[in-house]
């Protein structure tokens, strides 16, 4: 798992947000803010499919690794992710909304062709391809 390498296109070419601090708020003049997953206490793998991570160019050896667990449950990072989570704005019924946040989920890595998000409770929540 360690050869893994991510692509950080986003936050490398996007504004962040210049407060570190994770709180609910209005973030100003900027994409995305910078946020750090908290640790499970106790995380269990409850499955995993072999098909995505050989997406990832992950085998079976590196699924039922301690490492898998601790890096898809949000407890470790490898070398090169950075997890943050995105603002984005929409319409709510009816009406514009203004910023809505995104405390639902965080980016934590980005490969070329994939995106892994994790919910707050930091189960793996999708791997979704992004282009063909």
């Amino acid at each position: 798992m360690n050869n893994l390498s991510f692509s950080n296109q986003f936050v490398s070419q996007l504004p962040a947000d210049g407060i570190s601090e994770n709180y609910p708020r209005q973030v100003q003049n900027a994409c995305f803010s910078w946020v750090k997953p908290k640790a499970m206490q106790a995380p269990a793998r409850v499955s995993y499919s072999i098909e995505a991570a050989a997406l990832l160019d992950l085998d079976e050896h590196d699924c039922q690794s301690e490492q898998f667990l601790n890096t898809f449950s949000g407890n470790e990072q490898l070398d090169g992710m950075q997890p943050y989570a995105t603002c984005y704005g929409g319409h709510q019924f009816g009406n514009w909304a203004g910023q809505l946040g995104d405390g639902r989920a965080i980016i934590y890595a980005v490969w070329s062709f994939s995106i892994l998000c994790t919910t707050r409770k930091r189960f793996a929540k999708k791997i979704r391809k992004l282009h063909d």
